[in-house]
């Protein structure tokens, strides 16, 4: 029986992993596209996304806030509250829409490449490869390079 108990107690700290590595994040970034300037950061596990579609045309933003959890290079955010600020229907803003309500769970791959980039990789809803600067780090294992 005593086996068992430590079997146990090991699987939880397994599973506890993602959400303890997680809250060591302490990261701000800055991504812009032609249709898309997103200014995204995670503290203490808390992530929040911001999105501006068609930026220079001045069309409000749509806002992502969620839990965030880390392990072994992978990333993913329990969504717990989204928002709608834009102005006007244009692709980019359905394309924003679209993502921040797709689901309440978001997982990519997150890696950082050097100092001051990360690599993030997501194949929902289509396949993206982005090299991301930003400025922090990942979680609470993430090590200087």
């Amino acid at each position: 029986m005593k086996k068992f108990k430590y079997v146990v107690i090991a699987l939880l700290v397994l599973m506890l992993y993602p959400v303890i590595n997680g809250m060591g994040c302490d990261f701000n970034y800055k991504y812009v596209t032609s249709n898309h300037e997103q200014f995204g950061s995670c503290k203490f596990g808390q992530y929040t996304l911001i999105d501006y579609p068609n930026p220079k045309k001045d069309n409000g933003y749509t806002v992502l806030k969620g839990l965030y959890f880390y392990a072994f290079g992978n990333a993913a955010v329990l969504v717990v509250d989204t928002e709608d600020h834009t102005k006007k229907i244009t692709d980019a803003a359905i394309e924003s829409l679209n993502w921040t309500h797709e689901s309440f769970w978001h997982q990519f791959n997150l890696q950082r490449l050097d100092k001051n980039t990360m690599i993030s990789y997501n194949s929902s809803p289509t396949k993206q490869l982005r090299v991301i600067p930003y400025d922090g780090t990942l979680s609470m294992t993430d090590s200087d390079h």
